[in-house]
């Protein structure tokens, strides 16, 4: 029965006009109604009920202008459209059929021993504009997996063979599709003794598990409801039953002469929990890859080298050489990453943490690996501190001068921050985020700071130069032991400094921009100088295009590859490119010291520099970076010094 007021004395208790529309169609069975023969039945019965209730009164006198005032009001609510398809004209009740089948799932229960509702035994039919074909074996589990929003609010779902066809509606899909299906193979398990049956023919199938087996089959009895939520998480032992109950099922009543309703019910019941158990299965099984490629994913970021950038991230892979995010969506990922950055108990950091990379990434690494990160980093940074410290120094007492540095530690730790700063961007920015030493407090209270992972004491940093195991005067003997003995005279150098800095005014100390001093020439002295501007300038002419000047062409390049819309960044990348380069060519002109200066060679070395780099590999314009770096090493090699 159609229900816009479930009540079947209705006309005797409501006047509105949708209330006597509802009843009148659910008297025809139809939402169409001819607008004439309304009218005359309408004022018919309000002369009739209006001798006992006074209320109808308002029907008996003009009735038609009445009626089309309310009519347009229940028109603009939606609850009716008014048809023009006859002469007379027809009224059109919008949700005749939804709330026809809503009745009947709100009831599910009392219905357990029908077949599902069809258009023939609710003896309608539905428009085509108002339903969606499923077949119940090649669609519904597909169906279950898309977005229950649809413009088709009624589903068909057919069944095999003779087993007819089953209306549901799109918005109980799937808990109250399944839930009545449960009630009608509990229905199924009631009628002659076909609990036992199931118990016989399915301890065979499930050996090893007939407790459980005994347990579900009770279970579906005495809580059919209940047995929804096994199905959708998808257990081995749900799923198993299910798939072996399906069987039964249909076999059992495909064999019978003389099937009964009751019959047709449980095996639609079987066929829909069949489509629902296979659904719920995929989703457990991709549910539990999703998990493991997590946990894989974990386990990599516990790797060296620690940190690591979204890019990289994504690139990750299994054992197997599967790509972790094959296993796992974006969406999955940013989830993650985003619940291992801010959650964490009681008063803990989160498990992962964000760093500020050299690119101005935001990079990330694991709370338990940071202080290990920080022990390599700076492993790697003391060279890189030691060579820069000893240049300045043996530059310095070249030219017979001195700094404070030189001379006392509270200013040689300030040098040795500012190279850090310089040579070891990501160290310094782990070192100032005041969540390390967060990080190494929870550490040192579980005893778990290894012995060369010592940043902290008592609360206070460690200073650089015990952090980097870098000793004023050892660097400072080192520089001079590199220099003629007559540097370390200090009465001869003392007189050729007076007499020096009586013909120059005092000028600061010149740092690098780079953060390590201006590179010597080439071993081969002067001639080699030459013959290396002379081989620059031979490349510059036959690959810089006319009409431009080599800067120009590296400016041009440069715009092509270097896309970024953030200036600063730009500006950023570009120079962290062009120090990149300067310390290749300056190590290669070192070890190689025949190092031929040909187009070729320089070529060689630009795609070198652009496929070993991880961050250069991803840029888009990656032919005209590497051009870009071989005109940039012509440029530095006409300038001797780089």
């Amino acid at each position: 029965m159609y229900s816009g007021y479930n009540d079947k004395k209705i006309m005797a208790q409501r006047t509105d006009l949708f209330s006597i529309l509802v009843s009148y169609a659910n008297k025809y069975n139809s939402p169409y109604i001819g607008i004439k023969p309304f009218l005359s039945f309408l004022e018919k019965y309000a002369k009739r009920m209006s001798e006992d209730q006074p209320e109808w009164l308002k029907w008996t006198q003009e009735t038609t202008a009445k009626f089309w005032t309310e009519l347009s009001s229940l028109a603009e609510e939606e609850k009716c459209e008014l048809l023009n398809d006859t002469e007379e004209g027809r009224i059109y009740l919008s949700h005749f059929y939804l709330d026809l089948l809503q009745e009947y799932y709100r009831n599910m229960d009392t219905n357990a021993d029908l077949p599902f509702p069809s258009e023939e035994s609710l003896n309608i039919e539905i428009p085509e504009n108002q339903k969606r074909p499923l077949g119940v074996e090649s669609d519904l589990s597909a169906y279950l997996a898309e977005p229950q929003e649809t413009d088709l609010p009624i589903l068909r779902i057919g069944f095999p063979e003779d087993f007819g066809s089953a209306l549901a509606l799109a918005s109980i899909i799937p808990r109250r599709l399944i839930e009545a299906a449960l009630l009608k193979v509990r229905n199924y398990l009631r009628n002659h003794d076909n609990k036992e049956f199931a118990l016989r023919k399915l301890t065979p199938q499930l050996m090893g598990k007939e407790a459980y087996l005994r347990d579900l089959l009770n279970q579906i009895l005495t809580r059919p409801l209940d047995c929804y939520t096994a199905i959708e998480e998808g257990g081995e032992f749900s799923y198993l039953f299910w798939a072996h109950f399906s069987i039964l099922v249909k076999g059992d009543i495909k064999k019978k002469k003389d099937r009964l309703s009751d019959d047709t019910a449980a095996v639609q019941a079987v066929y829909i929990i069949e489509a629902a158990n296979i659904y719920y299965k995929s989703l457990a099984v991709k549910r539990r890859e999703r998990e493991l490629a997590l946990k894989d994913l974990e386990q990599h970021l516990n790797k060296s080298p620690y940190l690591y950038t979204l890019d990289q991230i994504i690139k990750f892979t299994s054992t197997k050489g599967v790509l972790l995010l094959s296993q796992y969506s974006k969406e999955d990922l940013e989830e993650w990453l985003k619940k291992q950055t801010t959650e964490s108990p009681s008063d803990a950091l989160p498990e992962l943490l964000i760093v500020i990379g050299p690119d101005k990434e935001r990079c990330f690494v694991s709370k338990s690996k940071i202080l290990l990160l920080c022990a390599r980093l700076l492993g790697e940074g003391r060279e890189k501190l030691k060579k820069a410290v000893s240049r300045r120094w043996v530059r310095l007492i070249q030219e017979y001068r001195s700094e404070p540095a030189m001379e006392n530690d509270k200013d040689f730790e300030k040098l040795l921050s500012r190279y850090t700063a310089k040579l070891c961007p990501v160290l310094t920015t782990i070192l100032e985020d005041p969540k390390l030493q967060l990080v190494y407090d929870e550490m040192e209270d579980t005893g778990g700071v290894p012995a060369a992972s010592r940043i902290f004491v008592k609360g206070e940093m460690l200073p650089y130069s015990s952090l980097f195991l870098l000793k004023r005067k050892d660097l400072l003997e080192d520089a001079r032991l590199l220099l003629p003995f007559w540097y370390s005279m200090s009465v001869i150098t003392g007189i050729i400094r007076f007499f020096k800095n009586l013909f120059r005014k005092k000028k600061e100390i010149p740092e690098d921009q780079n953060g390590d001093d201006e590179l010597e020439e080439p071993a081969a002295g002067k001639e080699g100088s030459r013959e290396m501007f002379a081989a620059a300038r031979e490349i510059e002419f036959a690959a810089v295009p006319q009409g431009h000047s080599l800067d120009s062409y590296l400016s041009e390049l440069e715009t092509r590859w270097s896309r970024l819309i953030n200036q600063q960044a730009r500006a950023n990348l570009v120079e962290d490119v062009n120090a990149l380069v300067r310390d290749n060519l300056r190590r290669t002109l070192r070890v190689h010291k025949h190092f031929r200066i040909t187009r070729e060679n320089l070529a060689q070395l630009a795609a070198g520099i652009v496929n070993g780099t991880p961050s250069l590999r991803g840029l888009s314009g990656k032919e005209s970076l590497r051009v870009y770096i071989e005109l940039y090493m012509v440029k530095l090699l006409e300038t001797v010094k780089f």
